[in-house]
């Protein structure tokens, strides 16, 4: 398996490294391309993942690793794609002129929309449960359907 981490992980860092120098603009501030290197990195380190994850299944030999891996894609996608490059994107398209304007307008604009969000889906759970009795696998189902709809948004 070694091998395998061997040969896989500089070929996917390749990859990301050859990706971000072939599509990202001549004037890209150089935090904007860590962060995108580092999330294409945590969504193609699946493929790197999964198959290491069936080999430790299959042999029987889980020490604990693997899922520590699996953690670490997981947290840092969640936190890259809810917290981190909104908060870039925000930035990055804020007028202002200084530092701190640029950034408070970027926390306002992500505050709006996750406050419009989360009052919408808090209005649907109320409406949702006083208009039947509240069904476990009904609101799991209609939250698993709304966070599905949400990445469309």
């Amino acid at each position: 398996m070694w091998v395998f981490y061997l040969i896989s992980l500089p070929l996917t860092l390749g990859m990301v490294i050859f990706t971000l120098k072939y599509f990202a603009g001549p004037y890209v501030p150089r935090y904007v391309y860590f962060t995108v290197g580092y999330t294409w990195f945590c969504s193609i380190s699946v493929i790197i993942l999964v198959p290491a994850d069936i080999w430790t299944t299959i042999i029987g030999h889980d020490n604990g690793g693997i899922s520590f891996f699996w953690s670490w894609s997981y947290w840092s996608t969640f936190l890259l794609t809810w917290l981190v490059v909104p908060l870039i994107q925000g930035y990055e398209d804020a007028g202002d002129f200084t530092v701190m304007e640029r950034l408070k307008t970027s926390v306002h604009v992500n505050l709006v929309f996750y406050l419009a969000v989360g009052s919408v889906g808090l209005f649907g759970l109320i409406l949702l449960i006083t208009m039947q009795k509240p069904r476990w696998h009904v609101i799991c189902w209609i939250s698993w359907v709304f966070s599905s709809s949400c990445r469309l948004l």
